[in-house]
């Protein structure tokens, strides 16, 4: 599996022939001029995971690709054009030769007072585990987490939960665009000493193979 990082929570996973992206939002950047993918998956309907003005140009590269997203994600990506596949938590699904099981409902609660919005997490390949914002089970071991390293809805104490809960053998920092530096490294360093996983911190653009 061949996985590359464009910023925040976007992540290009190539398993064989199959090239998927995940949120592609308003924080990430490089995956506009991407051809050939097999398919995007979108967790949820925030700006930082779902930019429908360059989705909408990605799709014009990407004619064949299919679009998978949750419930709340949908009227906004029809309303821009898109053809949407709307996924459920337990649903297993074929995509271009790749496994991909969907799990969880919800988003992380930010704050009583603003509204929980649809959520899913997607396990790829069997593999690899992208949970969107929430800090959902994938419901199976998996080798491989995209990790909330920082956000409105999380305490540091909560990501180092998950890695324990999960115990996966390599975590990937994502959604880390909302910590300074000096945060990120303060953040890093405590998942990495707690958390019970490898950390493999990505260069935006850098594939790698995992």
């Amino acid at each position: 599996m061949r996985l590359t990082k464009y910023g925040h929570s976007c992540l290009l996973v190539e398993e064989g022939p199959a090239r998927l992206l995940l949120d592609p939002g308003t924080l990430s950047g490089g995956f506009e001029e991407l051809e050939g993918l097999t398919a995007v998956l979108v967790t949820h309907q925030h700006a930082d995971h779902l930019d429908l003005q360059r989705l909408r140009t990605l799709l014009d590269r990407n004619p064949g690709a299919r679009v998978l997203c949750d419930e709340g994600s949908a009227e906004q990506l029809a309303a821009a054009g898109a053809a949407v596949e709307v996924v459920h938590d337990g649903e297993e699904l074929d995509v271009g030769g790749v496994a991909v099981r969907v799990s969880g409902r919800d988003h992380a609660v930010i704050h009583p007072d603003i509204p929980v919005v649809p959520n899913v997490g997607y396990l790829v390949g069997g593999r690899l585990f992208h949970p969107g914002d929430s800090f959902t089970p994938p419901g199976r071991p998996v080798e491989v987490l995209a990790v909330p390293a920082g956000a409105p809805w999380l305490k540091v104490s909560e990501p180092i939960d998950y890695l324990r809960q999960v115990r996966p053998k390599v975590a990937v920092p994502v959604h880390e665009l909302v910590l300074s530096q000096a945060g990120k490294a303060i953040h890093y360093r405590q998942l990495e000493q707690l958390g019970g996983a490898t950390l493999r911190v990505l260069d935006d653009g850098a594939p790698v193979e995992l």
